[in-house]
């Protein structure tokens, strides 16, 4: 979570909450996280780590957000 020491797009959730917004079609995961390095380059952010991202992605599987199905991470609910 966001607080005083941590910045909301450094936070899992500020985090997840890019990925999900990039998930407009499935994607690899590769293709995923290259996409949010890219996103966040371009929106002048710090780009993040590799294991930051599994996190992120992790979180948003236990929330039920996503799925991994046929080597492709699909947004749920849309």
């Amino acid at each position: 979570m966001p607080t005083k020491h941590i910045k909301t797009e450094n936070a899992l959730i500020g985090v997840g909450a890019e990925i999900l917004a990039l998930l407009d079609r499935d994607k690899t995961v590769s293709r995923l996280f290259s996409d949010i390095q890219e996103d966040r380059r371009a929106n002048e952010l710090s780009t993040i780590h590799f294991d930051w991202f599994l996190l992120a992605m992790d979180f948003l599987f236990s929330i039920g957000a996503i799925r991994f199905e046929s080597g492709l991470i699909k947004k749920m609910n849309q």
